[in-house]
């Protein structure tokens, strides 16, 4: 069941990852080496030769762009099998998928919100301001960085009590 189109072109090495089916395999390049063509080639082999289904397979990559060029060639090799990729994107988007998935049981609800940054920043100084906390005294990039410094010791909301009238710069530690 060997399509060549997509073997075509490997160098030795390439199609010896590409054809391997006896488990997973570990493949290590540097940039510009063919490493996206040999997981993409791959992951159409595996799939083309029923070693797994296509919602079997976790393709995970560092960007966006990585992860849709990912989809992509793939896409043109597997055709309509493609659609059932959904375990290939970034850390970030798989991990999202999968604890929107599972949500419950890490007490979330399925349709939580994930801020980046500037969302972060801007969601404090509105907090500031319904407060009352200058912020030029109590920078929100200070407020951050607090907040992960107890994410960072596991508590949770629940276990972070301030008093508003007690100094704040106390408190943190």
């Amino acid at each position: 069941m060997l399509n060549s189109e997509y073997i075509d072109g490997l160098n030795e090495k390439q199609r010896e990852a590409v054809l391997y089916l006896d488990g997973p395999i570990l493949i290590v390049a540097g940039a510009g080496s063919g490493k996206t063509k040999v997981l993409t080639s791959r992951i159409a082999h595996i799939i083309n030769n029923s070693k797994a289904y296509e919602n079997q397979i976790l393709a995970v990559t560092f960007t966006n762009k990585a992860a849709k060029e990912m989809q992509d060639r793939v896409g043109k090799i597997l055709k309509k099998k493609a659609i059932g990729l959904s375990w290939l994107g970034t850390f970030h988007s798989i991990s999202a998928k999968f604890l929107r998935r599972h949500a419950q049981a890490v007490g979330l609800n399925y349709n939580f919100t994930i801020i980046d940054q500037d969302d972060q920043s801007r969601l404090i100084k509105n907090i500031c301001k319904s407060e009352n906390i200058d912020i030029k005294k109590i920078s929100p990039k200070y407020i951050l960085s607090i907040i992960d410094k107890w994410k960072n010791k596991g508590w949770y909301p629940e276990d972070v009590i301030l008093k508003k009238k007690r100094n704040f710069r106390k408190r943190i530690s």
